[in-house]
């Protein structure tokens, strides 16, 4: 990963400073979280591995796309989180079946003349014994299907977003397809008031007769289509995690030789090995996706979720004061660790599927 990053270094630092220029705007809910959704896309640092997913090779080495998400999440995590999910969308519709329309809403995604809205979440759950699919595909004259129902969360909700949503066809086989947010039959509705996150356009998304032609079908086998998208999904989202861990543990390292920080010294210290651990394992996977199981990669989510938590609590410790203004950097990394246990998949998701697989 680091080799592959040297030539743009230059590149990143500029992105990543750009990131934390805006940081707090986007905390507020100022500006919106894909502000610089268009500079990274630009950038060109994800295209090597689209291509790979493009020629049919799997993508095993996802190394760059992680630390850039991780280097944003460590200055802004909706940023870095935005990202991530159009990345995944760029990702399945490059993995999916090619058809003219899909080849031309990929193209506006790596133009980012499109932003991708993955609703895949629902898949991952259903696919591990954890509640339903929520959306029913029945097949169209025309060989396509229209689809009714309902996805609880969803972001990027942005007028030009692209939506890839799993459904259950009445046989019980599942789909994935793919349809810009303005067809007609979708209904978003905005859910506001969220803790660090408020400029990801989030929301919940209702299908009422949606009808998708059969070029927007990116797989009829749902199963499968999630087996193979599942390692980068996982590592990916763990990244902005890890980048999130990597800053506020820089900051809580700066802190502990400040007053009666001192005391703290021997829980750091033990801290920071579990940090170095993590860190050392997030960047073998990103480097090597086909050699790590899916147990371990499941495993390696919930650990940064974990965490987080523990290492921005350590970090607000040790700021004192500074860290209960809501402006403050200590509080932002406070307030972003705390959507890491919940977001899809969940703490109690990734335990459930831990244990059914012990």
């Amino acid at each position: 990963m680091t080799a592959t990053l040297t030539v743009t270094a230059g590149v990143l630092d500029h992105l990543v400073r750009a990131a934390a220029a805006t940081a707090s705007d986007i905390d507020a809910g100022r500006l919106p979280a894909t502000t610089h959704l268009r500079a990274v896309v630009a950038s060109g640092l994800l295209d090597a591995e689209i291509d790979a997913a493009l020629a049919g090779r799997a993508a095993s080495d996802v190394g760059v796309s992680a630390e850039v998400l991780a280097a944003l999440a460590g200055e802004c995590v909706p940023t870095a989180f935005a990202l991530w999910a159009h990345r995944v969308v760029t990702d399945y519709l490059a993995r999916g079946v090619r058809t003219p329309a899909t080849d031309a809403a990929l193209a506006r995604l790596r133009r980012a003349d499109a932003v991708g809205a993955t609703g895949m979440a629902q898949a991952l759950k259903a696919l591990a014994g954890i509640g339903e699919l929520g959306i029913d595909a029945t097949p169209a004259a025309d060989g396509g299907f229209v689809l009714t129902g309902f996805v609880s969360w969803i972001s990027n909700l942005v007028a030009d977003a692209v939506v890839v949503l799993p459904a259950r066809l009445p046989d019980g086989r599942g789909i994935v397809v793919w349809l810009p947010l303005a067809t007609p039959g979708l209904v978003t509705r905005p859910v506001t008031g969220l803790l660090a996150l408020d400029a990801t356009a989030s929301g919940t998304l209702r299908l009422d007769g949606v009808h998708v032609p059969a070029d927007q079908v990116l797989s009829t086998d749902l199963a499968g289509f999630v087996r193979a998208v599942k390692p980068t999904f996982l590592v990916l989202q763990t990244s902005f995690a890890a980048g999130l861990v990597r800053r506020s543990w820089s900051a809580a390292e700066d802190a502990l030789d400040r007053g009666e920080n001192a005391v703290f010294g021997a829980d750091a210290a033990a801290l920071g090995a579990e940090v170095a651990d993590f860190l050392a394992r997030w960047r073998a996977a990103a480097s090597d996706l086909a050699a790590v199981p899916i147990r371990d990669l499941l495993r390696l989510r919930l650990d940064a979720a974990r965490l987080a938590t523990r290492v921005t609590r350590l970090e607000a410790t040790l700021a004192g004061g500074r860290a209960y203004q809501a402006a403050s950097a200590a509080n932002r990394r406070f307030r972003e660790a705390a959507f890491l246990p919940v977001q899809s998949p969940s703490e109690g998701h990734l335990l459930w599927e831990l244990s059914s697989l012990a």
